[in-house]
């Protein structure tokens, strides 16, 4: 009976956290050359050209945090938005502080 009611309250925990899942779409300002699949704010990130997607991302991955951590991996971004919320400029402001630097090559 122990089993049963662990099993049930198991499944409905993870009942609510798939409820809370949802596609989180990033524009980069640069495109990629090759497509790129990783890990940041909790959810698999795919980039392709100038485009990040997170097709099951958790509630980390859907605010100005998650925007923060794709930026540290990608770059700098120009647009960050879920299906009901995008980003606004301060909030942007915010994510790309820490966004990678662009690379430069040093003369010698």
């Amino acid at each position: 009976m122990k089993l049963a009611i662990a099993t049930a309250l198991a499944a409905i925990s993870l009942a609510g956290s798939a409820l809370a899942e949802v596609t989180v779409t990033a524009t980069l300002d640069s495109a990629q050359a090759t497509r790129v699949k990783f890990v940041a704010a909790g959810a698999v990130w795919d980039c392709s050209s100038a485009t990040c997607v997170a097709t099951v991302a958790p509630d980390t991955a859907q605010g100005v945090s998650g925007c923060r951590d794709l930026a540290k991996n990608i770059g700098h971004i120009s647009s960050y938005a879920t299906e009901t919320r995008t980003l606004d400029s301060k909030g942007l402001e915010r994510c790309n502080a820490a966004a990678l630097a662009p690379t430069t090559t040093a003369s010698r």
